[in-house]
């Protein structure tokens, strides 16, 4: 009888993170739009509690230990306060459901990969959920604005495959797009040099056509942020794949390469100031976006918002009516949906108080510090994803100085993947969480 016990004990143990992943792929459709079936969203949040208390008997461990998890506590604890700081519930509900998806993602990561094989069932996941976001963003994006020959072929196909439940009529945001963009770049391409370094030509090849397909997109979304943070993701990932060779040579390339970058940039605008001018002062291409030099405004009214409600923010989602209503814009039409604050911290700042800001630097900088440690063990091909991670997570943030993926974002998910991609890197060998 023990026997029977322990031997079914082993089966729930191993079968306990395919569970998770299951449960969460099932329940991302109900927590990503939590107003189209109401009661099924209820039973999926019911069914996280259940994997929960199930992990807490089988193995006495409700949550992953991970370097995160001190900064990821005060994180959870402001969500009830951002949620209570809310007077607009119609805002606050996706947020709040898209951000518990976020969190459950990345717990179900750092539980599932256990070695290097896990890893890369991670990393699958990772490009799978990838692929979902750019199919759904490239037939849902308004490109009429953009390109008008491509609107009558996207007009025939169904509406089912082109809209969101609650997507505005012209389409989900080119630069949304070109944000979830950002990390999978430089992972792609990370992953391809690090698995050709192997001479795994194969999984190199899928991986460089993956980047490929994903860098004409974010070409084709004109989105200027998305192009900033994208190049310099990509000079970080270079410069660092040369700096981790411990070639001299490569060292010192590393350190050029960054420097000649910025020298061209600032000969561009030395030389033709009317170039950069044209950069940053352009004028909105349709009337759903915001050109750069609006955003300043945009900046100015966050920070207001911020100094009257520093604790627990303006509430969860609640910016895009909130500023209307009580710091009018001059330059912006006040008919102008406004998604977010055009600024990732300032937007943290305003959804979850300063404190939730400075819990989610906090998570930020550890993930850097992990991912470079990773990034200088272990083989090409995991030091390739390390490195891919760390350009990414730098380039969604240079993205995010001019532009948002907010906490609770339907693309955020990815973000807490990579997260938890990160905090499970140890249990594939690829480092110890200790001070370097």
């Amino acid at each position: 009888m023990k026997a029977n016990r322990s031997r079914w004990r082993q089966l729930v143990v191993a079968a306990l993170p395919w569970l998770e992943l299951l449960a969460l792929a099932v329940a991302a459709p109900f927590l990503l739009f939590p107003t189209a079936r109401p009661w099924w969203t209820a039973g999926t949040l019911l069914v996280f509690v259940l994997c929960v208390l199930l992990r807490l008997i089988v193995r006495r461990e409700p949550w992953p230990v991970t370097p995160f998890n001190a900064a990821l506590l005060l994180l959870a604890l402001m969500i009830p306060v951002a949620v209570w700081a809310s007077a607009l519930p119609d805002l606050t509900l996706p947020k709040l459901t898209g951000l518990i998806l976020g969190l459950a993602a990345f717990r179900a990561m750092a539980f599932f990969v256990r070695d290097r094989r896990t890893l890369w069932w991670g990393v699958a996941a990772f490009a799978l959920i990838g692929l979902g976001i750019w199919a759904v963003g490239f037939l849902g994006t308004g490109w009429s604005a953009k390109f008008a020959w491509f609107a009558p072929l996207v007009r025939r196909l169904p509406r089912g495959l082109t809209a969101l439940p609650g997507a505005p009529d012209a389409g989900i945001n080119a630069n949304q797009l070109a944000g979830a963009l950002m990390l999978y770049v430089p992972v792609a391409l990370g992953l391809a040099g690090g698995w050709w370094r192997e001479r795994r030509w194969g999984p190199g090849l899928l991986a460089l056509v993956l980047a490929g397909v994903a860098g004409a997109t974010l070409i084709l979304t004109q989105s200027r942020s998305g192009w900033l943070g994208a190049i310099v993701g990509l000079i970080v990932l270079m410069a660092l794949a040369a700096w981790t060779t411990g070639r001299r040579p490569a060292r010192a390339l590393a350190i050029v390469l960054p420097l000649a970058l910025v020298a061209t940039v600032a000969a561009v605008i030395i030389a033709r100031p009317e170039i950069a001018a044209r950069f940053i002062n352009a004028s909105r291409q349709s009337e759903s976006e915001i050109s750069l030099s609006g955003r300043p405004e945009i900046w100015s009214r966050a920070l207001y918002a911020i100094q009257d409600f520093p604790f627990t923010g303006t509430g969860l989602g609640t910016f895009r009516r909130v500023v209307h209503l009580l710091y009018p814009l001059f330059t912006i039409s006040p008919d102008m949906d406004i998604a977010h604050a055009h600024n990732l911290f300032l937007q943290v700042a305003l959804d979850v108080g300063l404190p939730g800001l400075v819990a989610y630097l906090a998570v930020l900088w550890l993930a850097l510090i992990g991912a470079w440690q990773a990034a200088k063990r272990g083989p090409a091909a995991v030091r390739g994803l390390a490195l891919g991670l760390l350009a990414g997570l730098l380039a969604l943030h240079i993205y995010g100085l001019a532009d948002t993926i907010a906490l609770g974002a339907k693309p955020g998910v990815a973000f807490w993947l990579a997260l938890g991609l990160i905090a499970a890197l140890p249990n594939a060998g690829a480092i110890e969480w200790r001070g370097d």
